[in-house]
């Protein structure tokens, strides 16, 4: 029988429990150095493409996926901002697809599809947008743009992909600026799409005259009550990144009543100001196919001309010439044919296309009025080259968004009025004068 004191049974359980803790302490910085070796390697492209891509997926569990991006190439990303990037690139999958498949775009195809995405190249994005490297993800789905989706991941100097977290904030702003910009429409809320037109991208300021912008914010959501049939829910993100968001809306009825599609944009410039590409239809109304003359309303584009007609409205032209021929008669006399024929007044020109014989003998079809320098002349009752920009908005609330430029198509015809402005010298309300006002039948 052997006996143990309890004095040497103490010295062998603290000299156990000794080992035990410094092989634990071992343990723990075997288990550190593992683990800070592993968060050390970084990962390429194909698996960026494919975390992200994974992440699309609903069922997905986005926060096991964010945790594999090594800390280094999420440029300080947080796990709510992972979140809230991806909830933005999946609504460019329709609700009920799925992803399929990806593709990392290389080569000539990844350099004009970066090249389309610059439209300015003092944007702070330009470099960014270089480096970058398309994915285009394959969904099961059906796009109604046709346009395949395709998202894109960020390169270092050294080559290292990483997620930019500038980047994805930005594309976060941009959808919610969007979605704040087509509630406004959807509410009928006056008072918000008036403070949203100073972000519609246009040329000339808008005028500070509220009347002018209440009848153009009025104008925008009966448009949007009445000609856009989508709901907003079937808008379709075509594509976007960090400068750049593009929406189309499915069905829209044009003023024919015919059913087209429209894309929207908005942008981001390199100070971060958003700014929209709404551009609403502003047709020529049937009023101003006429020229007026000392208010009274006279002559028609389009309409057949002759010069005693002329005579008794304007008086006597300065001068009557005619061009070349155009159209060579049947009988095959080189000087027989239509051409145009220009009758000059004070401040204004008639264009007429038919037949010349002299200058109180000919005929044909009034195509094109120009008018620079009159007071008594003017296209429409309400147009004339004394008025301002912000005098055609009354008229045209859109105009400025169409560059100024108004067409129509009647009976298969089509006609534009043309307005010319003097942007050298803005007047002091910051509208900005009419220098020449041109009315013609396009095509003869």
């Amino acid at each position: 029988m052997t006996f143990v004191s309890k004095k040497n049974t103490g010295r062998r359980l603290a000299r156990s429990i000794s080992v035990l803790l410094v092989l634990c302490f071992f343990c723990g910085i075997l288990t550190s150095c593992s683990g800070k070796a592993f968060q050390k390697k970084k990962i390429d492209a194909p698996e960026m493409a494919r975390i992200l891509v994974d992440s699309l997926s609903d069922s997905s569990d986005k926060e096991e996926l964010f945790n594999r991006i090594p800390e280094e190439q999420r440029d300080g990303m947080t796990i709510s901002e992972y979140y809230e990037y991806i909830s933005v690139l999946q609504k460019m999958k329709p609700s009920s697809a799925r992803v399929t498949s990806f593709q990392i775009i290389s080569g000539e195809e990844r350099d004009a599809l970066l090249k389309k995405m610059i439209f300015d190249e003092t944007h702070e994005y330009t470099d960014l947008i270089r480096s970058c490297i398309p994915v285009k993800i394959q969904i099961n789905g059906f796009r109604v743009s046709g346009v395949p989706i395709v998202i894109y991941l960020q390169t270092k100097a050294d080559g290292t992909v990483y997620l930019n977290r500038s980047w994805a904030k930005s594309c976060m702003e941009l959808y919610s600026f969007s979605a704040h910009y087509f509630e406004a429409y959807a509410n009928e809320n006056l008072t918000d799409v008036i403070s949203l037109l100073s972000y519609t991208q246009v040329k000339e300021a808008l005028p500070e005259t509220r009347d002018i912008l209440k009848e153009k914010a009025k104008e925008m959501i009966r448009f949007y009550s009445h000609n856009v049939k989508s709901e907003y829910d079937a808008y379709e993100i075509v594509s976007i990144d960090a400068s750049h968001l593009v929406y189309l809306q499915p069905a829209v009825l044009d003023s024919h009543l015919q059913t087209n599609r429209r894309t929207v944009r908005f942008r981001s410039n390199e100070e971060g100001v958003i700014s929209v590409i709404d551009p609403i239809e502003s047709e020529l109304k049937t009023a101003d196919l006429y020229m007026y003359y000392n208010g009274r309303r006279t002559v028609r584009v389009g309409e057949h001309a002759a010069p005693s007609q002329l005579e008794s409205l304007f008086g006597k032209p300065l001068t009557v010439s005619c061009g070349p021929v155009v159209e060579k008669a049947s009988s095959g006399d080189p000087e027989d044919g239509l051409r145009n024929i220009l009758i000059r007044y004070k401040g204004f020109t008639i264009t007429v296309y038919g037949v010349y014989h002299g200058e109180e003998d000919w005929d044909g079809t009034y195509t094109r009025f120009r008018i620079w320098d009159s007071e008594k002349a003017g296209v429409g009752p309400d147009l004339q080259v004394t008025d301002t920009s912000w005098d055609v908005l009354k008229s045209y609330p859109f105009a400025d968004e169409a560059g100024f430029e108004l067409k129509v198509q009647i009976d298969g015809e089509q006609y534009q009025l043309q307005i010319g402005l003097d942007r050298d010298e803005p007047n002091s309300d910051g509208s900005i004068p009419i220098d020449t006002l041109i009315l013609q039948r396009i095509g003869n």
